[in-house]
């Protein structure tokens, strides 16, 4: 007992004030001090293990460089850290239903005012979510302590300031963005978008209410080593605000000092029921279970999902991946996680796929060559899913003759590019080109002549509504579908008439 108080007190006394910006340090900047370990050399999931991003790049230099332009630096960020707030508060007036949002700076930073009939919130904003294409804000009302997430944020592909229930899909018509807003920001976003001792992670996925599809859910800690509260971050003991080096690679301290580095938790009780990984860092980057294990810390997020799985809204890579028959391969095949890709290199992507499927990277289509204009991502990771203002590629590696996608009328690859064929159409050419005999599925796709885009438009299910409405802005056909996919401006979800604006003004830009 006296031993799990005595670390308890340390832990506290480590953590308090260790919160750092996630701004890199200037070329001046002196070197930071080493603390002696007190716990034990090789441990690397405490608080007192970790040692900051500028600490590793004064070795790694180019990748700390990558880092320092990178998405994963400016997941979080201080409101008063340089250039971490894009929007526009200066004194912007967002009309919204009955009410308003005002965007105010003044001396002592940034503020958010939320009013309608009844209400008058105002909050202070401490920090900020995201940075190009869409960011959010956390911040502290008036009077009160909690950091909680704020109702607006900037969308600069919609045109500035917005409602959550315009951008988050997860709202419905019935969200009050005037309502005072009382959950807590520190038990949601900053697990996923800062870095922190990995003590807390799984602590977080081993609770009442368990959440973790990483290298967390293999380990429990030992008895000595004290988390409170799992379901809320301990943001004073963040090691950065952002997504920075030790949140892959763990604490660096014993590595700074001539240790090895590791992905794997040090100081952390195996699960018996954990699969053997690899024991050294050269062959642990190399191990798809682990690199794709370390991703999914993060990127296994909730979503709504196809008949075989498939997840519909971004952030659920990871677990998409894994899903797939793929499974050799890396996330870091395709993606440098110290770039964090604001785009991602398609033709690396090919060329990845090529390395087990030469024959058929060079395979033709009805008499003509597929080369530019299909490649393998178009058929087996077909963009279907919403991303932050765009659609993205499914990470579900898979093909078009899944049957349980075709049975429901749930996107498939070749009428994503053929929107204006039947599903009688492309039955037959999956029989005529790839000797694949499925049975038809008519009874969801209307007459057997319908063109199966659009089936799609009038489908339902709104997350289908879009995603055809996105493939005819990469399609000749989309002015024709005009007319239906105007419908959706009138959508009684918000985030529908926004993204179904988005298709409309990509259609009338192609015209």
């Amino acid at each position: 007992m006296a031993l799990r108080l005595a670390l308890l007190a340390l832990l506290v006394a480590c953590s308090s004030g260790r919160e750092q910006s996630n701004a890199p340090a200037g070329s001046g900047s002196a070197k930071p001090a080493r603390v002696p370990h007190l716990v034990a050399d090789d441990r690397n999931i405490l608080a007192t293990d970790y040692i900051g991003p500028n600490a590793c790049g004064e070795c790694h230099g180019p990748q700390f460089a990558a880092w320092s332009t990178s998405l994963h630096r400016v997941m979080n960020m201080k409101a008063d850290d340089p250039g971490a707030v894009i929007g526009d508060f200066k004194s912007a007036t967002v009309p919204y239903g009955a009410g308003t949002a005002k965007m105010e700076r003044d001396l002592v930073g940034y503020a958010m005012t939320t009013q309608d009939r009844e209400r008058t919130t105002r909050y202070r904003v401490t920090r900020t979510i995201g940075h190009r294409r869409l960011q959010e804000y956390v911040g502290v009302e008036d009077g009160a302590h909690e950091e909680v997430r704020l109702p607006f944020g900037w969308w600069p592909r919609a045109g500035g300031w917005m409602a959550q229930n315009q951008f988050d899909p997860w709202l419905d018509a019935h969200f009050d963005p005037f309502a005072p807003v009382r959950d807590a920001w520190a038990e949601r976003c900053p697990w996923c978008h800062s870095t922190y001792p990995f003590a807390q992670r799984i602590v977080r996925s081993s609770g009442e209410h368990p959440i973790g599809h990483g290298l967390e859910q293999l380990f429990t800690l030992p008895n000595d080593v004290l988390v409170a509260n799992p379901q809320r971050l301990d943001v004073s003991a963040q090691v950065t605000t952002g997504i920075s080096c030790e949140s892959c690679h763990l604490g660096g301290r014993a590595h700074a000092e001539g240790g090895p580095i590791q992905f794997l938790p040090r100081g952390a009780v195996t699960r018996a029921d954990a699969p053997t990984l690899p024991a050294t860092f050269k062959e642990q980057r190399t191990n798809a279970s682990v690199v794709n294990m370390v991703c999914a810390q993060c990127h296994s997020g909730p979503s709504p999902r196809l008949a075989d799985g498939t997840a519909l809204r971004n952030s659920s890579e990871a677990l998409d991946l894994a899903a797939s028959k793929c499974s050799g391969l890396r996330c870091t095949d395709c993606h440098d996680p110290h770039k964090a890709d604001a785009e991602p290199d398609e033709a690396k992507a090919v060329a990845v796929c090529s390395t087990c499927h030469a024959a058929q990277a060079i395979a033709t289509h009805g008499g003509e060559p597929h080369a530019g204009k299909a490649n393998c991502l178009d058929c087996h990771m077909p963009k279907i899913v919403m991303g932050i203002d765009r659609y993205v590629r499914t990470h579900r590696i898979s093909s078009p003759t899944n049957t349980k996608l075709l049975a429901e009328a749930a996107p498939n690859a070749c009428n994503l590019c053929h929107l204006d064929r039947s599903i009688d159409w492309t039955l037959t050419e999956l029989r005529l080109g790839w000797d694949v005999k499925l049975a038809p599925a008519r009874e969801k796709y209307g007459s057997n002549d319908a063109s199966v885009g659009d089936v799609w438009l009038a489908s339902s299910s709104p997350a289908l509504r879009l995603i055809a409405a996105h493939a005819y802005t990469r399609s000749p056909l989309g002015r024709y579908a005009l007319a239906e996919i105007k419908k959706g401006l009138s959508d009684p979800l918000p985030y529908v008439q926004v993204w179904t604006r988005f298709a409309v003004e990509a259609i009338m830009k192609s015209k």
